[in-house]
């Protein structure tokens, strides 16, 4: 069932609500360059404070007449995915989907604000973009940002970083910076020395403030390590721990049902885009001097069905793939000779 809304309709039937820096009407959803523009008004809503844009509104009145045609239906929205992502320094947030009103169907693609700004476009294309611009949603109007909102965006992002900075140096002199470990929340790992320690989601639960801790010298393997004793209360702060779980959920099995893909080929495609060396999907568990897990991040799984979209993706990892592993083989054998 589509999704109902309600526009506030004057004596006329035309739309109240004019368009501003979080709204603009479309008389009919293009394809061709107008997906760029799209992007492009997309991303500056998202470098403001997000917004909408809503197609099936006729300009010049605001009447809403439906979209007529179908290829709102037809267009895939990883289409516009792909050209945000290629164009633009960074991914942002946003969704598609049909709206009925008065009997007639409406799209709608929301977006949010972005978490980190500004969003840069990251190449020309045909005047319509411009390599290094950055765009920012006015009343009615996307542009590229002029000095004072270029400002305002920069000074909130540093004060962001600032208060964060300052949250943690009156942390460090509470505890005093001989008795510090860098505890990092995003990965829930603890830095001690040139070890790391993972916290499982059951330890992260309970983390309210360490009640007993004692530092053991090493382990078994000769790896630092932490010993946690009873129940832990009162150091950390949980709302602000991210479990380990919910970041890199997956092992390579996991890819491979998820995506209904064998294990050869998942290794060619991890290869072939680096995942690896990217710490948004890919983290490395030790478990010992020479033994490893790796996991990944529920983000891999629509970057890996995107690039399966292209007709000759798969062919490439495995031919790639392929020559990596023939030469190390004869790199291996080289060496045994020598």
């Amino acid at each position: 069932m589509k999704p109902t809304f309600t526009f506030e309709l004057d004596r006329r039937n035309y739309v109240k609500r004019r368009e501003s820096f979080d709204l603009e009407y479309k008389q009919s959803f293009q394809g061709g360059d107008n997906l760029l523009k799209y992007a492009k008004t997309l991303v500056g809503m998202a470098n403001n404070k997000g917004g909408q844009i809503i197609f099936g509104i006729k300009d010049s009145p605001h009447l809403p007449i439906g979209i007529l045609s179908r290829r709102w239906h037809e267009t895939d929205p990883k289409k516009i995915d792909r050209i945000i992502r290629e164009y633009f320094s960074q991914e942002i947030q946003w969704t598609a989907e049909i709206l009925e009103f008065d009997g007639k169907d409406f799209g709608q693609i929301t977006v949010l604000e972005a978490e980190n700004k500004p969003l840069i476009c990251k190449k020309n294309k045909d005047g319509l973009l411009r390599e290094g611009a950055i765009y920012y949603r006015y009343r009615a109007e996307t542009k590229e940002i002029e000095y004072s909102e270029l400002r305002t965006v920069l000074d909130k992002e540093n004060e962001k970083e600032r208060l964060m900075w300052m949250q943690h140096i009156q942390k460090i002199a509470q505890i005093g910076p001989q008795n510090v470990s860098l505890f990092d929340t995003y990965k829930g790992e603890i830095s001690v020395g040139n070890g790391r320690i993972l916290l499982d989601k059951s330890i992260v639960d309970k983390l309210n403030f360490i009640k007993k801790g004692k530092f053991v010298e090493s382990d078994e393997e000769g790896l630092p390590t932490l010993r946690l004793i009873g129940d832990i209360e009162g150091l950390v702060e949980p709302s602000v721990v991210m479990e380990s779980d919910k970041l890199f959920p997956l092992l390579s099995t996991d890819l491979k049902e998820r995506l209904e893909l064998n294990s050869y080929e998942i290794q060619c495609i991890i290869s072939k885009l680096k995942i690896k060396e990217n710490n948004k999907y890919h983290t490395e568990i030790s478990l010992g001097k020479k033994s490893q897990i790796h996991k990944y991040s529920e983000a891999l799984i629509p970057l890996i069905e995107r690039m399966l979209l292209r007709p000759d993706f798969m062919k490439e990892c495995r031919e790639e793939y392929g020559k990596k592993q023939k030469e190390k083989i004869k790199t291996t054998r080289s060496k045994k000779r020598k």
